[in-house]
């Protein structure tokens, strides 16, 4: 062999040993690229993101589009596409600072121009969309340079949690458009699902399969509160139906977690499988509840709303539920997950005789000796019988409306559970076709559920007031709360809590623990109160990765690769290898 073979050979084995100091195998080619697999119980609904009705949609919307702000760990505001905000003295005017060189999925520049287009393309929307109610009650949005402007002719107590929660939409493609136009849930339309999220849509197969990519143009990089890329390349939200088949899937690595946490008898089997973690210490963000139709006979009246509180026995439901996995809630702003704002005087008592004596003074007896009370009246009167609605791919709702049909026995009143699909459930909820149901709602950040549930001005169809609880005075209790100043924003609270628990809408059950159940391989994950799936923590998706791949982007704690150093080392070694092949050709 030639002197100046050799020397090409030694060379191009540099050049090949380069890149192999150099890169990470994870993302040195295609075949690594980091997928991210979450199993859904049932499919995500809907794409639009200002018409979710479940935390399926919305966490899909969280990775497509962005917010103004964000969620810490201790759920603390942080900047997220805004960089600053600041509030008026009188609560009235908010302003947020947008970020700039944002674009959108599409390519074409984010402005405050979007942000102000979205806060009054939603105020003009149909009545029926996300955020609509409280943004009523804005006069004006107004963009200047890279600031917005939002004032106000009404205080709401939480009004910059609001905005800071809302989607920002392009101008570009909406204006001019329905916020209910049909485009909005095309999965065909890739158009149409341009937003400037972390993540961007690629593709949808309904119930089947939804499929997300990196955004490689996102600004996290220039965040401080996030500093990099999402590590995760592409995400797919797989439906697998059955609690048992995405447990088999996360096993079998053809998922990585599930939307929700895992019902209590799997706890243990997710505990002894050795691909799998289980995420604990974090109180879910669902709250189960048992919610009444106010205008069905016998739940029209007080008394009977009165006696089904009071028979519920929450730890017993817990156990029956959760199999113990859970957190009684006997309020309805719960310490749990709010404690600034719970108070004592809105706990509900738990009293099986004082219920039965209720029912007995209301003249709800037995009339026909078959051990269930009967409407008052001559007898024969019709039985007091309700059915109660569970989700069927929520093994949670109905094991806890199995519970809640054995406590209503202790009353004599007869409970049926009907199990059914989140589809007909929630036709039936928001359309006011059913009698009462159990599943959990879920909590965010902002504390304001009391007045969305509570509320008259929310009972619309798709509207959260699904109880009909139309009453001036709890009107005025919820508008009050929700236009507290700092200093009356706890007695306001009270009042609130209190209110639920005496007109009983629905009854605050317990809250299921995060036990959520995930491949082993995958860490880095944040934990606020909610888990790290919830649709207020876009920061997990940003922060988590597969080990068995490493971090594919630095993160703000320095971690990932140095591609200076990589760059200068296998510079090094390049040009020692040519300086050392030089010499021993020469020498020979």
């Amino acid at each position: 062999m030639s002197n100046r073979r050799k020397v090409c050979y030694v060379i191009l084995a540099m050049f090949l040993f380069f890149p192999a100091i150099g890169i990470p195998a994870a993302a040195s080619t295609a075949e690594s690229e980091m997928l991210f697999v979450m199993a859904y119980g049932s499919d995500i609904g809907e794409l639009n993101p200002l018409t979710w009705r479940s935390e399926r949609s919305h966490w899909y919307d969280m990775l497509v589009y962005d917010t103004l702000l964000s969620y810490d760990d201790n759920l603390q505001i942080i900047p997220w596409l805004a960089e600053n905000y600041s509030v008026s003295t009188d609560g009235l005017t908010i302003t947020f600072d947008i970020r700039e060189d944002v674009t959108w999925h599409d390519g074409e520049p984010l402005t405050a121009e979007d942000v102000a287009f979205t806060f009054e393309y939603i105020r003009d929307a149909p009545s029926d969309v996300n955020w609509w109610s409280i943004l009523q009650n804005m006069t004006s949005a107004v963009a200047s340079g890279n600031r917005v402007t939002v004032t106000f002719d009404k205080l709401y107590s939480f009004a910059l949690q609001n905005l800071g929660e809302i989607y920002i939409l392009p101008k570009h493609i909406w204006n001019g458009v329905s916020a209910i136009d049909a485009r909005w849930d095309d999965e065909d339309n890739v158009t149409a699902h341009v937003g400037s999220g972390p993540f961007k849509y690629v593709q949808r197969v309904p119930d089947e399969y939804t499929e997300l990519v990196r955004n490689d143009d996102w600004w996290g990089p220039d965040n401080p509160y996030v500093g990099q890329l999402p590590n995760i390349e592409r995400v797919r939200i797989d439906v697998v139906r059955g609690q048992d088949a995405r447990i088999l899937a996360m096993r079998q690595g053809t998922a990585d977690t599930e939307r929700y946490e895992v019902f209590g008898a799997y706890v243990n089997e997710i505990l002894n499988a050795p691909e799998l973690q289980l995420v604990t210490g974090v109180a879910s963000q669902w709250d189960y509840v048992w919610g009444f139709n106010m205008t069905v006979p016998g739940l029209d009246d007080i008394n009977v709303r009165k006696a089904l509180a009071l028979a519920v026995d929450r730890q017993e439901l817990v156990n029956i539920g959760r199999l113990g996995f859970g957190t009684p809630t006997n309020s309805a702003i719960p310490a749990d997950f709010y404690p600034n704002l719970y108070d004592p005087d809105g706990v509900w008592d738990e009293n099986v005789t004082l219920a039965n004596e209720i029912l007995d003074a209301a003249g709800y007896v037995d009339n026909d000796g078959d051990g269930i009370r009967n409407f008052p009246g001559t007898a024969p009167t019709e039985e007091l019988e309700f059915d109660c609605l569970t989700l069927s791919w929520d093994d949670i709702s109905v094991a806890t409306g199995t519970g809640l049909r054995l406590l209503a026995q202790e009353i004599g009143i007869k409970i049926n559970n009907v199990v059914t699909d989140d589809g007909p459930m929630y036709d039936a909820l928001y359309t006011g076709e059913y009698e009462m149901y159990t599943m959990a709602h879920g909590y965010g950040p902002i504390p304001d559920h009391v007045w969305w549930r509570c509320h008259s001005s929310n009972i619309y169809e798709w509207g959260d007031n699904i109880f009909h609880l139309d009453n001036a005075t709890v009107d005025t209790i919820m508008d009050d709360y929700v236009a507290s100043t700092p200093a009356t924003l706890h007695a306001n609270a009270r009042l609130a809590q209190i209110a639920v628990k005496q007109n009983v809408p629905y009854v605050p059950l317990y809250l299921s623990d995060d036990t959520h159940a995930m491949r082993k391989e995958w860490v880095n994950y944040t934990t606020p109160a909610g888990g790290p799936f919830t649709a207020f923590n876009p920061r997990t998706m940003v922060f988590m990765y597969d080990e068995t791949f490493g971090a594919t982007t630095t993160s703000p704690t320095g971690g990932g690769v140095d591609m200076m150093l990589v760059i200068g080392i296998g510079a090094g070694a390049l040009i020692a290898g040519v300086v050392i092949t030089y010499l021993v050709v020469r020498k020979k």
